[in-house]
């Protein structure tokens, strides 16, 4: 598996262990990080998917800015159109930047 493969594996399992421990406080709050858990492993897994099929400094960098920018619409779509709970959401969304810290 290629390192990013792996981020969003171990990002994936953050995730869903937040998303657990969040569905004993509330139900809210666990709806909250199921939306930071696919605002973050939808874009990841596309970077890693389409990082395997080109190794041009350019498209590299194009798919990085284009994975930013996914992350960013699906953030603002799920806080304005879903009214998910921001606590929930941003604490699932920070632990989840824990994956790149995988080696």
């Amino acid at each position: 598996m290629s390192h990013p493969g792996r981020i969003v594996v171990a990002q994936a399992t953050l995730g869903g262990l937040c998303v657990v421990l969040l569905l004993f406080l509330d139900m809210a709050q666990s709806r909250a990080g199921l939306f930071a858990l696919g605002c973050t492993v939808l874009p990841g897994a596309y970077y890693a998917w389409s990082q395997q099929r080109t190794f041009h400094a350019t498209r590299l960098l194009f798919q990085g800015v284009m994975r930013m920018l996914l992350t960013a619409t699906l953030m603002a779509v799920s806080i304005v159109a879903f009214s998910v709970e921001p606590v929930g959401f941003f604490v699932t969304f920070v632990v989840m930047q824990l994956g790149y810290l995988k080696r």
